[in-house]
């Protein structure tokens, strides 16, 4: 049989260098495993040429010199134009590659062509010369050019001087953000892949401290998402102008400092302050004391003196909402007009009870949103109408426009501008002379019904696409219903059922405040209001002290579309009333925060009864004195905490050099189903080498992994892959650069991403297998990353001994040097 397989081995060589070999055979033989077949068949002129095409990637040279690409020229004269684009670079990097063959590409347009023809040593002048006076020729290209050893020779000295000059100049002028490509070699700024590879390496601590004054925003945000980000970056990133997706996630965040929340609090975004309030790190007390003030503000009964109080809250919501009660006196608003809120100006400005004083005062408040609302006042005098008419914004004259009580001279004054903001405030105003108006409205005034979807608002109303129409205009009584804290809980839930958003969302929060500040709402109630839609009713409910089991349940298991489910899952674990069935069962939540916070609340109700069968099993999880075999079957428990507290025992990890069950259990919990468990793995201080590479090994790259829209799952495989590649650096660099090399691919490279692309070409044994798969490529690493490839004393011979061979004489000058220094 040997001797069979022998004679068809060499068979199929004497066929693939045969010309008279029929084309269909070559095409067949052309997938053969053995390589010296397929390169025989690259030179064989009876070959098709697109099996040529094919070949002519892995065997450039065979394929120039194939006798058959003469005739193929003189039959076609653009022939150079239907050779494959990878073909053609394969071919130009060659050693080999024809003079004729660099000329003709050295005047196309393509850029790659002529990066590729630069950086091949053999180009001769005139080639480098041609591309110079090319037309594309970019700034980085002639830099090469002018550091080709056939131009500037080679550089015996002053390499090393010049090269660490030129690298600090690079990394100085990506900090300062004033850089020059032609320096770089990069016009790429940061895109998805390449910002997630730098908010990677801030994670696994590699390369210059990140500047979040500088991050990109997709940075920014992936960090204030990240679950372990450390207090002070997200107090720093709340002092940056940054997006307001940003700040909601730094709300969010359970590491975001108590007084980074209050200050969150009191954030002019509704979002914002939501978030913050729902935060399980913000004490509850903190929260009760907002509900409380909110209670006494929205109360049209409060008295004037409680409301002065009130007026030096700490709560800016509260301050501004102090501005709005009906019950202050001319003085009290007089001084808040003064105030250097404007938040509070707007709600005096919008007073009824200002006078003519007031509201003049305010004509001139360098506000738009206050003179917008002085506008608005039905008592602002004649003369502030008159002056706010012609003021600069657009939207104050409009406002103007829409005052029933603007006198109509000034109304037909605005008609002349012609602006379609104005003239549909005209058309809907009372004051405006009934014939311009009655034209306005045929113009400007089209019937427009307002509708809303109750499914939207509450999870027991069937889906209605079309929505319900709302027929009748909101009233001003509807919304004084909604926003008084006297008016009953059973009211306001018929009240949302009816009215239009900006009341409906009143109602909503006005049921939020009232089971926050009272303890007497039934759980019957409480389970009523738990119809609404709404993540912030959701959170009050949860801290309330008649939670029930049937609440408990109904919470957990309703579903939010921002994944905050697990958040009002802790909130329920914080709560003092919550019953021991749920705090048992949350312990086998699918969340790690939620499963650690039962854990401890567990721990709590049997602090004097170690007896029951789970803390049984824990503790002997978490115990160095177990044997070995009790742990192996203690692996296999149910509960993910034990599993996790198994991974995590030191006695296990170090019985895994000695014994085949220990290390069979420790690479099935590194495999375990549970992602949380093999985190666990990862975060053991005592975890062998060979279980961090499974760990690190599970992990590929899923675009948008930490943006808006991400998958969880892939956060959390991400999480132990950082874990597991941080612990290989520091025991193991030459295996953790294994898993480095992906951030180095030179397609990734983005000008914020260079630095940390440095320090791991700097600072890491880059596998020889990694650079002798890509020889054909390797002119794609910008000549400086080449140099610190030359430079690092853990490049291996073989790579050092391809660079001394580069076409940039720093490069040649360093990979000589590092050759001499090994010999």
């Amino acid at each position: 049989m040997e001797e069979l397989m022998q004679l068809s081995h060499q068979l199929a060589i004497a066929a693939a260098n045969n010309i008279d070999t029929t084309p269909e055979l070559l095409t067949e033989l052309a997938t053969h495993q053995d390589i010296k077949i397929r390169q025989a068949i690259a030179g064989n002129p009876n070959t098709p040429i697109d099996v040529l095409f094919q070949l002519a990637e892995e065997f450039p040279i065979e394929f120039i010199k194939n006798p058959i690409l003469p005739l193929l020229q003189l039959e076609n004269t653009n022939f150079y134009t239907t050779i494959p684009y990878r073909v053609v670079l394969n071919i130009l990097a060659s050693e080999d590659a024809p003079e004729e063959w660099l000329i003709a590409f050295a005047t196309t347009g393509y850029y790659d062509y002529l990066l590729v023809i630069v950086q091949n040593p053999q180009t001769s002048k005139q080639v480098l010369q041609l591309v110079a006076e090319n037309q594309y020729c970019s700034d980085y290209i002639r830099r090469l050019i002018e550091m080709h050893v056939n131009i500037a020779q080679e550089m015996p000295s002053g390499w090393q001087e010049y090269a660490d000059h030129k690298l600090q100049d690079i990394l100085d002028s990506i900090a300062s953000r004033f850089y020059n490509t032609g320096e770089l070699g990069c016009n790429s700024y940061n895109n998805v892949k390449g910002e997630y590879y730098q908010f990677t390496f801030w994670l696994l601590g590699i390369g210059p401290k990140l500047q979040l004054a500088k991050a990109s925003e997709y940075v920014r945000e992936a960090i204030a998402k990240f679950s372990d980000t450390p207090p002070e970056y997200l107090r720093e990133l709340l002092s940056l102008k940054i997006k307001i997706t940003t700040i909601i996630e730094v709300a969010k965040n359970k590491n975001t400092p108590v007084e980074c929340l209050i200050e969150l609090v009191n954030h002019n975004s509704r979002v914002v302050r939501e978030a913050a309030m729902r935060n399980p790190s913000l004490p509850r007390s903190i929260v009760n004391n907002f509900f409380q003030e909110r209670c006494l503000v929205t109360n049209p009964h409060t008295v004037v003196e409680k409301l002065r109080e009130l007026c030096t809250s700490r709560w800016s919501f509260i301050r501004a909402r102090v501005a709005k009660h009906p019950n202050l006196e001319l003085s009290d608003l007089e001084k808040l007009a003064r105030s250097p809120e404007w938040r509070i100006r707007v709600a005096v400005a919008s007073h009824p009870r200002a006078d003519m004083h007031i509201l003049k005062h305010l004509t001139q408040d360098k506000s738009i949103l206050v003179r917008r609302a002085v506008a608005l006042n039905s008592q602002t005098p004649q003369a502030s109408l008159e002056k706010l008419s012609r003021d600069r914004h657009v939207y104050v004259r409009a406002n103007v426009a829409k005052n029933p009580h603007t006198p109509s001279e000034i109304l037909l004054l605005l008609y002349q501008e012609q602006d379609r903001r104005i003239l549909q405030n005209l058309a809907l105003n009372p004051a405006t002379p009934q014939e311009l108006r009655a034209q306005l409205q045929l113009q400007h005034i089209q019937s427009k019904s307002n509708y809303i979807y109750l499914w939207l608002r509450l999870f027991s109303a069937p889906y209605n696409y079309p929505g319900i129409e709302i027929k009748e205009l909101p009233s001003q009584e509807q919304y004084d219903i909604a926003a008084s804290a006297i008016t009953p809980i059973p009211q306001l839930l018929e009240l949302i059922k009816i009215v239009p958003d900006d009341i409906y969302w009143e109602a909503v929060h006005n049921i939020w405040q009232q089971v926050v500040c009272n303890p007497d709402v039934s759980a019957e109630l409480l389970l009523q209001i738990l119809d609404i839609r709404s993540v912030d009713i959701y959170a009050a409910v949860a801290s309330h002290p008649h939670i029930s089991d049937e609440i408990c349940y109904k919470i957990a298991n309703t579903k939010f579309r921002d994944l905050s489910g697990y958040r009002l899952r802790l909130l329920m674990l914080q709560n003092p009333n919550i019953s021991l069935d749920f705090i048992e069962k949350s312990l086998f939540d699918i969340t790690s925060e939620v499963r650690q916070t039962a854990l401890i609340k567990y721990q709590e109700k049997f602090a004097h009864n170690h007896h029951q069968s789970f803390f049984l099993a824990y503790n002997a999880a978490i115990s160095e004195q177990t044997p070995i075999e009790t742990l192996i079957e203690l692996a296999k428990h149910k509960s993910v905490l034990i599993r996790e507290a198994v991974a995590q025992n030191s006695r296990l990890v170090a019985a895994y050099s000695d014994f085949v069950k220990a290390r069979n259990c420790l690479k099935r919990l590194a495999q375990d189903k549970n992602q949380s468990v093999r985190l666990a793995v990862a975060n053991n201080i005592n975890t062998p080498i060979p279980i961090l590479e499974i760990l690190a090994k599970n992990y590929q790259y899923t675009p948008g992994i930490y943006t808006r829209y991400q998958r969880h799952h892939n956060r959390k495989e991400h999480k132990i892959f950082v874990v597991a590649v941080k612990k290989l650096i520091q025991i193991a660099p030459e295996i953790a650069s294994k898993y480095l090399v992906q951030y180095i691919e030179p397609n990734c490279r983005t000008i914020d991403s260079i630095p940390f692309r440095l320090a791991i070409l700097q600072n890491f044994p880059v596998p020889s297998e990694y650079f002798l798969q890509r020889l054909k490529t390797l002119y794609l690493f910008t000549w400086y990353e080449r140099y610190l490839i030359a430079q690092n004393p853990q490049t291996s011979t073989e790579i050092v001994q391809i660079l001394v061979k580069d076409s940039n004489r720093v490069v040649r000058a360093a990979a000589k040097a590092r050759l001499n220094e090994k010999s």
